[in-house]
C-alpha cells in the first residue's frame, strides 16, 4: 500500500511518505477489511520465514542467550519484544491446560461433589494470635481449621478442582518470580556489573523458553501415543535444562565450572522461591474455598 506524501498520520499528524509513519512508526494499512485478509494477514505474521515472529520463535527454541544478547546489541525490532513474548508464552500455554483440564472434565461427565464438614471434625490448628483478643484468636482458629478440612477433603474427593484451583493462582506466582529471578541473577553475577533491566530480559526470555516448551510438550502429550509421547517429553525435559545453562554460558561467558556451579546455586534458590511463593498462594487459595 503507498500512502501519498499530502496526507498525514492520524496518530502523530506528521506527513507520511510510505506505510509507516517516520515520527511514530504506525502501520497505516487498514483495519477495515474483511475478516479473512486479516486472519491471512496474521498468519502470513506468523509462518512467513522471514517474519518477526518466525525469527523470535526460532532464536527462542534454539539458540539460548540469543535474544537477550541481540536486545542489547540495538537489534530490537526484528524480534517480539521481551514482555510481550512473555505474556503471549504464557498466556499460551495456561489457556491451553485449561482447555484440556475442561475436556477431560467434559468426558468423565462427573460433576465435583459439595465440600460438606461436619461438626465432628477437630480443630488441627490451635495458635495464640498475639494481635487478636482471646475471642477473636478463638474463632480465627475454627475458620483456619475448616479451611484446612475442606482442602483436604477436596484433595481426597476431587483433585481435578485442586488442580483448577493451582491454576488459577500459577500465572500470577510465575509472574512475580519473574523479577525475582533476576534479582538472584544480579546477585550471582554482581562482579559482572550488569544492570538489573539486563538481568531481567534474560529472565523475561528464559521464562518464555520455558513456557513455550511446556506448551509443546502438553500438545504432544494430547496428540501423540504413549511411547512416542514418552521420548519426546523427556528430549524436551533435557533440552529445557541444556538451554537454561547454555543461556547462562554465552551470556555471562563464564567457564564450563563456573557456570555449572552458579547455574547448580540459582536453580536450587530458585526452587526454593517457588515453593515460597507457591505455598503462600496456595494457603491464599485455601482459605478462600
Amino acid at each position: 500500500m503507498n500512502v501519498e506524501t499530502t496526507k498525514t498520520c492520524p496518530n502523530c499528524q506528521s506527513a507520511l511518505h510510505g506505510q509507516f509513519c517516520f515520527s511514530c512508526g504506525q502501520n497505516q494499512k487498514a483495519i477495515d477489511r474483511h475478516f479473512w485478509s486479516l486472519i491471512n494477514e496474521f498468519l502470513e505474521e506468523v509462518f512467513t520465514p522471514n517474519s518477526k515472529a518466525a525469527r523470535t520463535l526460532y532464536a527462542l527454541s534454539f539458540q539460548p542467550g540469543f535474544l537477550t544478547k541481540e536486545y542489547f546489541s540495538g537489534r530490537k525490532a526484528r524480534y517480539i519484544q521481551p514482555v510481550r513474548l512473555y505474556l503471549t508464552t504464557s498466556i499460551l500455554f495456561f489457556f491451553f491446560i485449561s482447555l484440556a483440564n475442561l475436556a477431560d472434565v467434559a468426558l468423565s461427565g462427573e460433576e465435583s461433589p459439595p465440600i460438606v464438614i461436619s461438626a465432628d471434625d477437630e480443630i488441627v490448628v490451635e495458635r495464640d494470635w498475639t494481635l487478636l483478643s482471646d475471642e477473636d484468636s478463638a474463632e480465627l482458629n475454627v475458620r483456619v481449621n475448616e479451611q484446612i478440612k475442606k482442602a483436604e477433603r477436596l484433595l481426597k474427593e476431587d483433585p481435578d478442582r485442586v488442580r483448577d484451583i493451582v491454576l488459577d493462582n500459577a500465572p500470577p506466582v510465575i509472574f512475580f518470580l519473574v523479577p525475582l529471578f533476576a534479582l538472584l541473577l544480579k546477585l550471582i553475577y554482581f562482579t559482572k556489573g550488569r544492570y538489573y533491566t539486563q538481568h531481567l530480559v534474560l529472565a523475561l526470555h528464559n521464562h518464555s523458553f520455558v513456557f513455550l516448551a511446556l506448551l509443546t510438550q502438553a500438545i504432544i502429550g494430547q496428540l501423540l501415543p504413549s511411547l512416542i509421547e514418552g521420548w519426546i517429553e523427556t528430549a524436551i525435559d533435557i533440552w529445557i535444562t541444556i538451554y537454561l545453562f547454555l543461556s547462562l554460558k554465552l551470556s555471562f561467558d563464564d567457564g564450563w565450572f563456573k557456570t555449572g556451579f552458579k547455574f547448580a546455586v540459582l536453580g536450587l534458590l530458585y526452587i526454593v522461591a517457588f515453593a515460597t511463593v507457591s505455598l503462600s498462594a496456595a494457603l491464599v487459595g485455601v482459605m478462600t474455598l
